[in-house]
């Protein structure tokens, strides 16, 4: 089963997302990489922001949020992914699960 983890910061933004894919089927895999490959290029192309990601064994994808100007921009992008996430996770119940992480908080 894969799992994706839709990681967010202290604040609760969305700043990136890591995905194990393994067992599951080609048509669930590529549904989660052309969603995660379309956010990429959004992010990059439209609103000019630094995304590092990859699509080779784990999909990852993590969002310079840098730039407070585009917040809203970037929340809106980001929460699409999510709610694509969840959406392929439904059509696919026995192949993703999603999962959410707050990272970088210093206890």
């Amino acid at each position: 089963m894969g799992e994706a983890v839709i990681q967010q910061d202290e604040r609760g933004r969305v700043i990136g997302v890591t995905m194990q894919a393994e067992g599951m089927s080609a048509s669930a895999k590529a549904s989660a990489a052309i969603l995660l490959r379309a956010v990429a290029e959004s992010l990059t192309e439209y609103l000019h922001v630094a995304v590092e990601s990859s699509f080779e064994d784990e999909f990852s994808l993590e969002v310079d949020r840098r730039d407070q100007y585009l917040d809203r921009e970037i929340d809106a992008v980001l929460a699409t992914m999510r709610s694509g996430l969840r959406l392929v996770a439904r059509d696919y119940p026995a192949e993703l699960m999603v999962h959410e992480a707050t990272v970088g908080v210093e206890v």
